[in-house]
């Protein structure tokens, strides 16, 4: 019988891995795409950024939203219909006749991307005994790492010898592939007693997620009346939600949950991380191109080191994580992360290939160890109950964390920079390294956050 639940735990590995593949090589490979939409679709630069925009406000509204779906109506049935909407997004994606279809196709995409990222891991940690989580999420944090490594990479060569329609119809084997496998291995999990959905905290929750992305968007670009309004009303929007769930008796969101330490601190920690990892990720291309001179090729050889290290290290600190518990692992892969980062500040104008390459590998081992103790951490906290919201909040940090990252990036430097000559000059040696020094202060709050958290919670 042990076999058997063997046997099916790593079928359910390997479905779940395509999903989450599927959903994090259409992140990485589209975005090479976009100077070849405009050209086909003969439309400009500010609208073709909605291709990437839309389908980023579609997945993080969302998340939460799924993960409350699954815990009322079965993992297997969201996860399954995940895999259909992003397929059948990616279809009217691939035939999209105009780039106001394209937005409309992403939009669906990013509907059932969300409910990959959301479900993927709650399915993995109910596959898996307690002792084998973080080695189960350190795997797919791998997986993770291998979507972004083959994106760039695949995407350059169909968008090359194919066009940019090939991307998107790339998903659907693979696609096929899992629809077939959701439908025969997720079945018989349970759903909790019929409910009724609290939809109108969805519907404020994704209008604060929306708002604040467009704020977001926007920052270190422009400081007009209409530009802080997104802000405000973002601002609007999360106080009405947080009442609404206060009052309502089917929550989207238990607020009880924000009193388990161990879940808020975990939850804090992989929001700031991923802030850090966002900031550094952004800079890392321009400080390599236009202040150390490499080309762009070369710059992806010297980047590409940081997923590698991951994919690799991801399981080893998994199983660190089952053995020691999450709060030292994860504490440490903090402070190597942000060490790293920092230490990007001491590189000349002539530094060596070496100088950088010891640090990317450096920082992947760092980042390897935090993930999967930090994930198991977040999933963990929660009852079995409320693992699918648990894991859906992990996506959530994940992609508000980046996207901050960013934000914070783009104002740093904004600040060394006149708006009106960012965009012909672009950052300086000194606004890179100001982002460098700045992000240690979000790290000190990330490593608090990691060892406050103490032991677990039952």
């Amino acid at each position: 019988m042990s076999q058997i639940n063997n046997h099916r735990q790593w079928w359910i590995t390997l479905n779940i891995s395509i999903g989450v593949y599927m959903s994090t090589l259409d992140a990485s490979i589209v975005n090479i795409s976009l100077p070849t939409i405009v050209q086909s679709l003969n439309t400009n630069l500010k609208t073709v950024a909605w291709v990437v925009m839309a389908y980023l406000i579609i997945i993080t509204g969302c998340l939460l939203l799924m993960g409350r779906l699954a815990d009322l109506y079965g993992q297997g049935k969201i996860f399954l219909l995940g895999f259909f909407a992003f397929t059948l997004g990616s279809a009217l994606c691939g035939f999209s006749p105009s780039i106001l279809f394209l937005i409309g196709s992403r939009m669906i995409q990013g509907f059932g991307a969300s409910a990959l990222m959301a479900i993927g891991p709650a399915i993995i940690t109910n596959a898996f005994p307690e002792r084998e989580r973080g080695r189960a999420l350190g795997m797919l944090g791998s997986v993770v790492s291998l979507g972004f490594i083959t994106g760039p990479l695949i995407g350059g060569f169909l968008v090359e010898h194919f066009g940019w329609r090939s991307i998107f119809l790339l998903n659907l084997p693979i696609g096929a592939i899992g629809l077939f496998l959701s439908s025969k291995i997720l079945k018989g999990d349970r759903k909790a007693a019929k409910v009724q959905l609290d939809l109108r905290g969805t519907l404020l929750f994704f209008l604060f997620v929306t708002t604040f992305l467009l704020f977001l968007n926007r920052v270190g670009w422009e400081s007009t009346p209409f530009f802080w309004g997104w802000l405000f009303f973002a601002a609007i929007f999360l106080s009405l939600f947080i009442l609404s769930e206060r009052h309502s008796t089917t929550p989207l969101i238990d607020i009880a949950i924000f009193r388990k330490r161990l879940f808020v601190s975990s939850l804090g920690a992989s929001l700031l991380s991923f802030w850090i990892n966002g900031a550094h990720n952004f800079v890392i291309p321009f400080f390599l191109q236009m202040i150390l001179g490499y080309s762009p090729s070369q710059t992806g050889m010297l980047i590409f080191p940081v997923a590698l290290t991951i994919m690799v290290m991801a399981p080893i600190g998994g199983r660190v994580s089952d053995w020691a518990g999450v709060r030292i692992p994860a504490t440490i892969g903090l402070i190597i992360t942000i060490l790293t980062v920092f230490s990007f500040i001491f590189i000349k104008r002539d530094g060596s290939d070496v100088e950088i390459l010891l640090r990317q590998v450096i920082l992947g081992i760092g980042i390897g160890f935090f993930n999967p103790a930090n994930n198991s951490a977040i999933i963990g906290s929660l009852p079995k109950s409320d693992v699918g919201v648990a894991s859906s909040f992990l996506a959530l940090a994940r992609n508000l964390g980046i996207v901050m990252g960013v934000a914070f990036a783009e104002m740093i430097i904004a600040l060394r920079i006149p708006v009106t000559l960012s965009g012909e000059r672009g950052p300086t040696l000194e606004s890179i390294q100001d982002v460098w020094r700045m992000v240690m202060i979000v790290g000190f709050i990330a490593i608090f956050l990691s060892w406050r958290r103490g032991g677990r919670e039952v």
